[in-house]
């Protein structure tokens, strides 16, 4: 029988309580499991971010050492929530209405090789505001 502290007890418990993490962002940049990992501990990821919930493992410090930009992401759950943080500030500044697989008709105003000029600005742009 595994002994669980108080404070794991009230982390368990507060994950119980928040339920499934809604994603308010567009997902096109994120996995399968990345997507998996923010519905389920989103809320909880949130929390000990800001500071809502106590700290109390080695790793939670360390996640939070990379969301704050002090060491790299590394772990599957850093990265999904770094780039969950860095896309709510890209829509934040940019709008949530981004295109991304806009293909544009060759009688239309923009031609295809304006279509990819544009996009490959984009997508640096949008590189240049999520790993900031």
């Amino acid at each position: 029988m595994k002994i669980i502290s108080i404070k794991e007890s009230l982390h368990k418990n507060y994950l119980k309580q928040k339920g499934r993490f809604v994603i308010d962002c567009n997902t096109v940049i994120f996995s399968i499991e990345e997507i998996e990992i923010l519905e389920r501990y989103g809320h909880w990821f949130k929390a000990i971010c800001n500071g809502d919930l106590e700290i109390f493992t080695e790793r939670q410090r360390r996640f939070v050492q990379a969301i704050k930009g002090e060491r790299e992401p590394f772990s599957p759950e850093e990265v999904a929530w770094y780039k969950y943080l860095g896309r709510k500030s890209v829509e934040a500044k940019y709008g949530d209405k981004l295109q991304y697989h806009y293909v544009p008709e060759e009688a239309g105003f923009y031609s295809r090789e304006m279509h990819k000029t544009q996009q490959l600005l984009m997508f640096r742009i949008i590189g240049e505001e999520h790993f900031k």
